[in-house]
C-alpha cells in the first residue's frame, strides 16, 4: 500500500495509507523502515457493540491539526484526532467520537505499532530500540493505558506477545505496560476504556468485574498519547520534555529529573524494628555509613495501626505528631526516614487492627465483584444462602467471600441448583462484621480479597489514600516509601488506571517533590514517571543481575534489593558492595539496630563502596571484573573521597592478587563539537558529562541557536532552527559529592 500521509514525531514519520492503517515508521535521518514486514494495523479502532469497527478512511485538516478517521458502513462512527508538533515528539489527543446514540462505544485503541526490532524493549517505559534508533509511545494521563485490555486479546497480536521477556520472578510486567516483546519485533499500544456507564470488566486474573459509571467525563474522548523517534541516546532527553510539557509527575532528587539522578538508585538501611525509641542510633549508624535513607518495614506492612487509613502505631509515636519528632530525630543526623506501604489493601484483623473501612458500617467503596440477589430470605444464624443469577464465586479471586449489606460471610462451596446458587458451608459475621438478617432479594456481591486475605479500596478509596499518603509526605516528613502490593489497585478492575490513579493521586497530593523516593512492587506505564524505582528482592544474584537488565531497558536506577546483613562477614558484606558497584545499583541493607553494623571499620566500608560508586570512579573494566560471582573484593581509603585501592581476596578475605587504583575521574564534558544543524530541520544533540554526580547542566554564556531547547537535566539539546549563523555558548555542569564543576564552550553552526 501506498501512504497518503506522513505525520511527523520527532525523527520518527508515521506513514497512514488512505485508510488510516500504519504502514511507515521510518526514521527520517536514514530512510530506514522499522515497520515489521507483512504487519499493519490501523493508528485508531474503535469497540462498538463488542465488536472491532476499523475506520475506512482518513483526511488531514491543516487548519487544525486533525486526522478525523471514519467509517461510513455498517456500524457508522467518525473519531478526531488533534496531532501537535512539540519538542521532538508529537501528540495525538482524541477530541471527538460521533456515532449513533444506540451504539455503544466502549473502547478505543491505539495500533499496536508493529515494529521490526527488539534488541532493548522498555515495556513500562513504552520504548523500542536498538543502536540506531528508538521509537516510543506515552500514554499522557491516567485514563490513557498502558498494554491491552484483557477483553479483546484477539485484537493486538496477543498469540505472539512474549509475556515476560526479562525472566523476572516477581511477575510479568507486560499486562500494565505499552510496549511488549513479539516473536517477530516488538508491538507499542495504549487504549481508553469508556466508563459513562456501568460496565464489566476483567480483571489480571480474568474475573468480570462490574465498574463505574465514573463520577467526572468518562468516554474514549481525551485518550492522548506521544510518539516520538530519536537516537537512543535522547531518549531520556525526550522523555523529559515530554513529562514536563504535558504535566506529567516531575520528581526530582537533588533538584535534577529523577530518572538521570544518580541519587535514584541510593541505598538505605532497611530497620526491621525501627522505633522512637532507637531512631537515634539507627540515624547515626547510617550517617556513619554515608547512608541517607532508614526505612521501616514493620513485617513488611509497615508501622501503621491499620492499612487503608495509615494511622501511625506506636512505633513511630501512634500519631502523625509522634511520628514527626521520629522524623525531625532522624534528620538531626542528615537522615531522612522511609516506610512500607501496601498500596490499597484494607487491614481486617491482627497483626493489625481492622481498618476503619471494613469496621461496621463498612464503607461501600470497598472493591466488589459479581453481585446477585438473595432468592431466599437470610435470618441471623443460618449457615447456607441461596442465589438467583449466576455468580462465578471461586474463579479469579483469592479466597470465597461475601459481603451482605455491612456483613462480610466466608463460604467453603458453592453449586447451581436449578435457577439457585446453593452456597454451603458458612461462616458468618467475618472481619467483625455483625450477623443480619436479610430478605429476599438483598444485593449480594463478591469481595475482591488481596495476597493478606483483607479487603481492597475501590476507586474512591484509592483517592483517599493516595491524599493520605501525600499527607505523610507533606505533614509528617517521610520522604520514602513502597507501594507494596500495587497490582491490588488494578485487581480491582480498574487496571493500570487504578493504579496511576494511587500513584499520580498520591504526587499530586503531595507539596513538595525532590528527594522523595517511591518503590513499586509493579512498574506501570501511566504511573512510570512518579515511581523512582524497583528493587525486588530475591537470594539468587542471577535474578538480581535480571531484574537489572530490566531497570537499564526502563531507564531505572540499578538496585540489588533487600540485603540481610545479619551477622555477616566484612568479606561477605563487601561482596555485596562489589556487585553494587558493578551495575551502579543500590542497596537495601536490612536488620534490625541491634544488629546494624555497628563497627567503625564495617560502616566506613560501606561508606567508602558507595561513594566511589556514586562519583563513578570504578572504570569499565573494574566494574566488569567486580560482576564476577566467583571472585571477592576489598576496597582501601588512600585519598578520601577520591581515590582507593581495589584488590581480590578469598572468601575468607586474604589477599589473593594484586591491588588498583580506583580514583573519581576528574569532570569533564563532552562531546568535543556539536553537530551542525540545518535551518527548519529538527535538531538533536547531547552533552555528556564522565561522572554520575553532575545534577545540572546550565547554560552560562552566549545562546543555542533560536529555536533549540536545553534539557537542564540531561544535557540534550532538540529543537528545529529558525535561523541560520554560527551561535556560541558556554555550558556549566554542576556536580555533587564535593567535585568541582565542568565548564566547556560550545558552536553550533545552522545552515
Amino acid at each position: 500500500m501506498t501512504s497518503t500521509l506522513h505525520i511527523p514525531a520527532g525523527y520518527l514519520t508515521l506513514g497512514l495509507d488512505s485508510t488510516g492503517a500504519i504502514v511507515e515508521l521510518i526514521d527520517s535521518r536514514s530512510g530506514r523502515n522499522y515497520i515489521s514486514p507483512g504487519k499493519f494495523v490501523l493508528l485508531v479502532r474503535l469497540v462498538i457493540n463488542g465488536i472491532l469497527v476499523l475506520p475506512a478512511s482518513v483526511r488531514w485538516s491543516a487548519a487544525d491539526n486533525t486526522l478525523s478517521f471514519a467509517n461510513d458502513t455498517g456500524i457508522e462512527f467518525e473519531v478526531d484526532v488533534r496531532v501537535l508538533q512539540k519538542n521532538g515528539y508529537a501528540t495525538f489527543e482524541v477530541t471527538r467520537v460521533k456515532t449513533d446514540r444506540a451504539y455503544d462505544v466502549q473502547a478505543l485503541l491505539w495500533g499496536p505499532l508493529p515494529v521490526a526490532i527488539n534488541q532493548t524493549v522498555g515495556e513500562a517505559a513504552g520504548v523500542v530500540r536498538d543502536n540506531e534508533f528508538a521509537i516510543g509511545l506515552k500514554p499522557l494521563n491516567d485514563r490513557t493505558e498502558g498494554a491491552w485490555p484483557k477483553e479483546y486479546p484477539q485484537y493486538g497480536w496477543g498469540n505472539d506477545i512474549i509475556s515476560n521477556p526479562y525472566n523476572l520472578y516477581v511477575a510479568s510486567m507486560e499486562p500494565w505496560s505499552v510496549a511488549a516483546k513479539t516473536s517477530w519485533g516488538a508491538v507499542l499500544r495504549a487504549f481508553t476504556y469508556d466508563y459513562t456507564r456501568r460496565r464489566d470488566r476483567l480483571n489480571p486474573d480474568g474475573y468480570p468485574i462490574p465498574l463505574g459509571p465514573l463520577d467526572r467525563a468518562g468516554s474514549v474522548i481525551g485518550s492522548k498519547i506521544a510518539l516520538y523517534g530519536s537516537a537512543p541516546e535522547l531518549v531520556t532527553t525526550l522523555l523529559s520534555f515530554i513529562a514536563s510539557g504535558e504535566n506529567l509527575p516531575y520528581p526530582t532528587q537533588n533538584g535534577q529529573w529523577q530518572k538521570v539522578a544518580q541519587a535514584s538508585g541510593q541505598s538505605s538501611f532497611v530497620v526491621n524494628d525501627l522505633d522512637t525509641g532507637n531512631v537515634d542510633k539507627a540515624a547515626r549508624l547510617a550517617h556513619s555509613a554515608g547512608i541517607n535513607y532508614i526505612y521501616s518495614p514493620e513485617n513488611y506492612r509497615g508501622p501503621w495501626k491499620s492499612t487503608g487509613h495509615y494511622q501511625f502505631d506506636s512505633t513511630f509515636g501512634g500519631s502523625d505528631n509522634g511520628a514527626e519528632k521520629l522524623v525531625e530525630t532522624a534528620k538531626e543526623h542528615g537522615v531522612r526516614v522511609g516506610v512500607h506501604t501496601m498500596s490499597d489493601f484494607i487491614s481486617v484483623g491482627p497483626p493489625t487492627s481492622i481498618d476503619r473501612y471494613v469496621s461496621p458500617p463498612a464503607d461501600p467503596r470497598l472493591a466488589l465483584g459479581s453481585q446477585a440477589t438473595l432468592s431466599r430470605s437470610l435470618n441471623m444464624t443460618t449457615a447456607m444462602l441461596y442465589l438467583s443469577g449466576f455468580v462465578p464465586m471461586p474463579d479469579g479471586i483469592k479466597e470465597k467471600m461475601l459481603r451482605i449489606g455491612d456483613e462480610f460471610i466466608s463460604y467453603k462451596d458453592a453449586q447451581r441448583s436449578g435457577s439457585e446458587w446453593k452456597v454451603s458451608g458458612l461462616t458468618r459475621g467475618q472481619w467483625d462484621s455483625i450477623p443480619a438478617p436479610a430478605a429476599r432479594g438483598t444485593p449480594v456481591a463478591s469481595v475482591i480479597l488481596n495476597s493478606y486475605n483483607g479487603a481492597i479500596g475501590g476507586l474512591g478509596i484509592i483517592d483517599e489514600i493516595a491524599t493520605r499518603l501525600g499527607t505523610i509526605r507533606n505533614n509528617v516528613g517521610i520522604r520514602y516509601h513502597s507501594f507494596d502490593g500495587v497490582e491490588s489497585a488494578s485487581d480491582t478492575g480498574w487496571g493500570s488506571f487504578g493504579i496511576a490513579r494511587l500513584i499520580n493521586g498520591t504526587y499530586a497530593a503531595q507539596t513538595g517533590h525532590d528527594g522523595y523516593i517511591s518503590e513499586t512492587s509493579r512498574m506501570t506505564s501511566n504511573a512510570w514517571d512518579m515511581l523512582t524505582r524497583a528493587n525486588w528482592t530475591n537470594p539468587d544474584m542471577d535474578q538480581l543481575y535480571r531484574n537489572n537488565v530490566f531497570y537499564q531497558a526502563n531507564y531505572l536506577p540499578g538496585m540489588l534489593g533487600w540485603f540481610d546483613i545479619t551477622d555477616l562477614s566484612l568479606t561477605q558484606i563487601e561482596t555485596r558492595l562489589a556487585r553494587g558497584a558493578a551495575l551502579n545499583a543500590g542497596i537495601g541493607f536490612r536488620g534490625w539496630v541491634a544488629t546494624l553494623p555497628s563497627a567503625p571499620k564495617i560502616l566506613d566500608k560501606i561508606k567508602q563502596w558507595e561513594t566511589a560508586r556514586n562519583l563513578g570512579a570504578f572504570t569499565e573494566k573494574q566494574r566488569a571484573a567486580l560482576r564476577d560471582q566467583t571472585t571477592c573484593w576489598t576496597l582501601e581509603t588512600i585519598t578520601p573521597g577520591q581515590s582507593w585501592s581495589l584488590r581480590p581476596v578469598s572468601s575468607g578475605g586474604i589477599p589473593i592478587g594484586n591491588p588498583q587504583t580506583v580514583s573519581v575521574p576528574t569532570p569533564q564534558l563532552g562531546p568535543a563539537v556539536l553537530p551542525a544543524a540545518a535551518r527548519g530541520t529538527l535538531y538533536a544533540a547531547k552533552i555528556t558529562s564522565n561522572t554520575p554526580a553532575t545534577v545540572r547542566f546550565t547554560v552560562t554564556s552566549g545562546g543555542l541557536p533560536p529555536g533549540l531547547q536545553f534539557n537542564h537535566d540531561t544535557g540534550g539539546i532538540v529543537g528545529t532552527p529558525g535561523r541560520t549563523g554560527s551561535y556560541t555558548f558556554g555550558v556549566t555542569a554542576t556536580n555533587d559529592g564535593g567535585l568541582p564543576d565542568a565548564r566547556a564552550v560550545y558552536t553550533i553552526v545552522v545552515n
